[in-house]
């Protein structure tokens, strides 16, 4: 688990809150489809006090047509910090600083991205698989998830398949706070 993790989850779930408000912002679409970014705007803290990490999903809420692109890539220049877009169930996603602090689900889908699913994360243990398809091909079922990681892999494409009026929520499953809805049409 990195140490940003480590230190945003001692902040109160009401601040992670307010990184995911930031997250609204407008969608940035192209031609057949939509980007969804990861924003990482630094990390603030007060000494024996708290730490706030400022990295959320831009926009936060999309909408996307059934059949169509979503690219998600890294906003301004990446660091090595991996991100997802980890499709759960609405009863998977962390609400509370200590379902932040241990998301079963999202140490169970991350780590099938690693080289070595068994073993931690680390130099030795890399992201390997950059998509899971748990669902038919695309974007479409709870398990689903796109991984993006620093310099490395700056961005990924992936169909969505979910049929029109499904709502799928996500989450980072590096970066539990970060959080978002996708709904199709």
């Amino acid at each position: 688990m990195s140490k940003r993790l480590w230190a945003a989850c001692a902040v109160l779930a009401a601040s992670a809150a307010g990184a995911l408000g930031a997250g609204m912002a407008a969608a940035s679409s192209h031609t057949g489809g939509l980007t969804i970014k990861a924003m990482d705007q630094g990390m603030t803290y007060v000494i024996n006090r708290s730490a706030t990490d400022k990295m959320f999903f831009a926009p936060g809420t999309a909408t996307i047509k059934s059949g169509e692109t979503l690219t998600f890539e890294y906003a301004g220049m990446p660091s090595d910090e991996p991100h997802t877009i980890t499709i759960l169930s609405p009863k998977q996603l962390p609400k509370t600083t200590r379902q932040l602090n241990d998301c079963t689900a999202c140490q169970q889908l991350a780590s099938g991205h690693l080289k070595n699913p068994h073993a931690p994360p680390g130099p030795t243990n890399d992201i390997a698989h950059w998509t899971i398809d748990k669902g038919k091909p695309g974007l479409d079922a709870v398990g689903d998830s796109i991984a993006i990681e620093g310099a490395k892999h700056r961005s990924i494409s992936i169909k969505v398949t979910a049929p029109a009026g499904t709502t799928l929520h996500f989450i980072c499953a590096v970066h539990p706070w970060m959080q978002g809805t996708l709904k199709v049409t």
